[in-house]
């Protein structure tokens, strides 16, 4: 392991292995902060998904919807249902094509969306306390790296045995 702004040897796959680790325990931290969160404004994990997807990406259908959730239509429906119910998102028709059912947040929702966004984002920030800027910036950049599609690959040829 290195210093974070030091020069080091290329990655080898245990180093990546151990970040892939660590990176696991850190989606199942956020899991659980989320949950204890959410479980205090009465949310299913799936429903606060559909919900942040509507205010994060705007008004979309439940197709894109559950694109970004990686989930079928089906199970975004069921959400959108709740969300309805629940005053926090309306679907309206769309402008251009009027078979089309736009989801959009409702200012109740984008209120509960961020106090949800906000409990979660403290308590991670209790668990960073003792990190430098240095360290969150090297991690954010690190993370965001992950998150960026690949760069396309160089075409290779592969050998074929005579």
């Amino acid at each position: 392991m290195t210093v974070p702004g030091t020069t080091s040897p290329k990655a080898g796959t245990a180093d990546v292995e151990e970040l892939l680790a660590g990176l696991y325990g850190a989606a199942h931290a956020v899991r659980d902060h989320l949950r204890d969160v959410l479980d205090r404004v009465d949310l299913s994990a799936p429903t606060f998904w559909t919900l942040h997807y509507i205010v994060v990406g705007g008004p979309r259908n439940v197709g894109q919807v559950a694109a970004a959730c990686v989930v079928t239509p089906a199970q975004v429906s069921n959400a959108v249902e709740e969300l309805v119910a629940e005053g926090l998102v309306r679907r309206e028709r769309a402008t251009r094509d009027r078979r089309v059912v736009v989801l959009s947040p409702t200012p109740r929702g984008r209120t509960l969306h961020q106090t949800v966004w906000t409990r979660v984002s403290s308590r991670l920030a209790e668990r960073l306390g003792g990190l430098g800027a240095d360290e969150i910036g090297t991690a954010t950049h690190v993370l965001h790296r992950l998150t960026r599609p690949p760069p396309p690959a160089a075409p290779h040829r592969e050998a074929v045995a005579a």
